[in-house]
This record gives structure tokens, C-alpha cells and sequence, in this order.
């Protein structure tokens, strides 16, 4: 049996970590990105039907979650707990990720949705069985706080270059094909699939050889059955309140994510050019995500974790309302506000891992048990279904408001209602639920 200690980790250990989570962010951010304009404008199904579709397939992790945690739990392998998971997982979900770009031609709605619907649940069992045991390890590779959170700070700097990634090449490829002469939104989308899939792998292969020397605390008793450790989740108060606070954190995310493409679109009337606008507010949004990060690990340290993460979300919420003065001629306004977006949506996310550790580790010293994946997986499952009710909110809102449905990839003319409810949706409905959150976190005791 070998433990972590307060030694601080290596540059490439660091590293090696923190790159998992570039096609992590992948998997997490790009489907809820891409899918519901690619299955609206191009599949041509109806926005409430692609909404669910999207929303069965992560209520699936309720289950792949947790599963995945307790079995990395108990695995023993010469490899490590963990890590043949992460490999298995991450390489599983590239795969599926290239197959949700290569549905059946000429099928109806029905047939199209359960071929999504289907592709989408291995998907994220893949991305399950590598999610749940790469954020346990955090909390089992140093038992110093300050040194988690410097490890986690460079998982968010990766977590933004897979954003970049994800969220600006991925529509960037989409956007010139549907754009090029003779070229087409379906040819873009494949391109983009088969991409996407090979950096998924590569940063697979990347944590899996990266961490292969890393000192992980190993199983110090038998883990308790699947039921008996939720029990014990629940009896862990700061971690339920934790966990309390994100899911409606996730599902003002999941707005903002399904949002994005409509809002910039038809609400900014910027048309097919929101797949050049989008990119760039992605990369900024990134770049000062990890710009931020050395700040945010000091103010943390200085003024502690917990106000950083509701002062971040307070001033999210207020910097996205000078959408409100930005239009086609005023993209300036629009980059501003994503300086802003990256700091404090980097800030928040960065706190909620963080302390999501020292919970952890607070149960590990309470119980003396190795409960790490149990705990990562209920954490990881909000997060997912968090943001599918946040797709499907949204998604949902704009079958409501009779959105026009296409299926060539183009941009269908939509009512004065329709962009008033994108409009509403997209700027004015994640920032009341981000601040809604720290009534909920006032009740975080560490």
C-alpha cells in the first residue's frame, strides 16, 4: 500500500494530469456546444425532441457514475486503481464521439433520435469510466489542500485549452464547410467528429502514460456496497451542500451552453457568422481563464475558498448583462464580457473543485475509508445531469416559442418572439440561477 504525501508534485506529474482534462472538456462541453444546433438544423428534428434525447442519455450517468466510482474503487490492477478506466473510458467515448457525426441517411425522427439517443448513452458510459476515476485521483495525490489546488489549477489551465479546442476549432471546422463553395454543415460536422475523436484519444493516452509513476493512496479496507456509500454521501453535509449548489449551477450552464449558438445567431442576427464569432469569444474566454489561474490560487490562499467562489459567481451574473448593449456593430462589448466570463466562470469552477476535494478528504478522515470514486461519481453525475436539464430547458423553451426547425444546415427566418425568448433564456435566466446558488452555499460549514 502506498500513500500521497505534502511533498509537492512534479512539473510533469502535473502536467500528465492536467491534460486529461483537454478531451474531457471535449466530451463535456462540445456535444453540449454542437449537438442541439447540429440536431435542429441539420438532423432537422424538433428542438423538444433533440432536448430529450440529449437529457436520456446523461440521466444515464446516474447510474454510470456511480458504478464507475465504486469499481475504481475496488480495482486492483499492477496499473493502479484507476488508471485502466481512464484509459478504457476516454478511448470508448472518442470512438462514440465520431459516430454521433455518421447517423443513418434518410431515416425519420423517431429512427434518428434512438440512433442518437443510443450513441450518445455509450458515449457517456465511456466518458463515465473515465471522469469519475481522473477526479478521484485529485483528492488521492497529495494530502495538502493548497498543493490540490495548485494540481487542479493546471487540470482548469488544460480544462481551457480544451475548451479552446472544443468550443472554437470545433464550430471553426463546422463553419467552413457550411460556408465554402460546394462544401456543406454535414460534411463540417464529420470533419470535425473525426478530429475531435483523435485529440480525445491522444489526451487519453496522454493522462494514462503521464500519471503512470504517480503514488496514489491505495484501498485501505474493503469499499462498502453502492447503496451504503451513497448513505454515507448524504451524511457528509458540506459535500451535500456542495453538491446542492452545483446542480443549479449546472443547469444555468447547460442553458449558456445549448444557448450559445441560438443567442449569437438569431438574437444577435449574426447568422451563419456565429461560427466565426463564436471561436474568437471562445478563445478569449479561455485565454483569460488561464491567465487567471495564479490570481485565483492566491486569493484563494489569501481570502479562502468559499468567498472567492460567491464573489465569482456574483460577478458573473452581473458581467453578462452588458449583453444587453451589444449588437452585429458592437462585438467589442461582446469580448469584454468574455474577459469577464473567463475569469469568474474559471473562478467558480476552479472553488467548486477544490473544495469538492477537501469534502472528500474530510470523509476519508471522518470514516477512515477510501470512498474518493463514490464521491467524485455523485459529483460528476450533477454535473452531467445538470447540464441536460439545461439543454433541455432550453431546448424545450424554444419549442415553446415556435422555433423553425431546418435540415440543411441553414438559418430559418424566427419570429420577434422567438429571438425575445432567446434573448430572456440566454442572458437573463443562468445569471438569476448562478445567484440563486450562494443562498445554498451559505450553508457550506467546512
Amino acid at each position: 500500500m502506498t500513500s500521497s504525501n505534502a511533498t509537492p508534485l512534479s512539473l510533469p506529474t502535473r502536467l500528465g494530469y492536467g491534460v486529461g482534462q483537454v478531451g474531457g472538456q471535449i466530451l463535456r462541453d462540445t456535444p453540449s456546444l454542437i449537438l442541439p444546433l447540429y440536431m435542429t438544423t441539420v438532423l432537422g428534428m424538433e428542438p423538444a425532441l433533440a432536448g430529450l434525447s440529449i437529457m436520456i442519455a446523461k440521466i444515464w450517468v446516474v447510474l454510470a457514475d456511480p458504478v464507475a466510482g465504486v469499481v475504481s474503487d475496488r480495482s486492483r490492477s499492477p496499473m493502479g486503481r484507476r488508471r485502466p478506466f481512464i484509459l478504457a473510458g476516454g478511448l470508448i467515448a472518442a470512438l462514440c464521439f465520431v459516430l454521433l457525426f455518421l447517423p443513418p441517411a434518410g431515416t425519420s425522427d423517431w429512427l434518428l433520435f434512438a440512433y442518437m439517443t443510443a450513441v450518445y448513452v455509450v458515449l457517456n458510459t465511456g466518458y463515465s469510466l473515465f471522469s469519475v476515476p481522473y477526479l478521484s485521483m485529485a483528492s488521492e495525490m497529495s494530502d495538502d489542500p493548497n498543493e490540490r489546488t495548485t494540481l487542479l489549477s493546471f487540470r482548469n489551465a488544460c480544462l481551457a485549452l480544451g475548451l479552446i479546442l472544443g468550443g472554437a476549432a470545433a464550430p471553426k471546422i463546422v463553419g467552413y464547410f457550411a460556408q465554402a463553395d460546394g462544401g456543406s454543415a454535414a460534411e463540417g460536422y464529420r470533419v470535425m467528429g473525426y478530429v475531435m475523436g483523435a485529440v480525445i484519444a491522444a489526451a487519453t493516452l496522454w493522462v494514462f502514460f503521464g500519471t503512470a509513476r504517480t503514488k496514489l493512496r491505495d484501498i485501505s479496507e474493503a469499499t462498502l456496497p453502492l447503496r451504503e456509500q451513497l448513505r454515507i454521501a448524504w451524511a457528509n453535509k458540506p459535500f451535500v451542500v456542495l453538491i446542492a449548489a452545483n446542480i443549479v449551477q449546472y443547469v444555468s450552464a447547460g442553458i449558456g451552453y445549448a444557448g450559445g449558438f441560438f443567442f449569437f445567431a438569431y438574437a444577435m442576427d449574426l447568422g451563419l457568422g456565429a461560427f466565426d464569432v463564436i471561436p474568437v469569444w471562445i478563445i478569449i474566454i479561455s485565454v483569460a481563464s488561464i491567465a487567471a489561474m495564479p490570481l485565483l490560487v492566491w486569493a484563494s490562499t489569501r481570502f479562502g475558498k468559499m468567498p472567492v467562489y460567491k464573489w465569482c459567481l456574483v460577478l458573473y451574473a452581473i458581467s453578462i448583462q452588458a449583453y444587453f448593449l451589444a449588437d452585429a456593430d458592437s462585438l467589442w462589448i461582446v469580448w469584454l464580457v468574455a474577459v469577464t466570463i473567463g475569469l469568474f466562470n474559471g473562478g467558480f469552477i476552479l472553488m467548486s473543485f477544490s473544495v469538492l476535494t477537501d469534502t472528500i478528504a474530510y470523509d476519508r478522515e471522518r470514516s477512515g475509508v477510501s470512498r474518493e470514486g463514490a464521491l467524485s461519481a455523485v459529483y460528476s453525475a450533477v454535473d452531467k445531469v445538470g447540464n441536460a436539464l439545461g439543454s433541455a430547458v432550453f431546448l424545450g423553451i424554444l419549442s415553446l416559442i415556435g422555433f423553425v426547425k431546418t435540415s440543411d444546415g441553414s438559418l430559418a427566418p424566427q419570429s420577434a418572439d422567438v429571438i425575445q425568448g432567446i434573448w430572456l433564456a440566454y442572458v437573463v435566466l443562468p445569471p438569476v440561477l448562478h445567484v440563486s446558488s450562494i443562498f445554498i452555499l451559505n450553508r457550506y460549514r467546512p
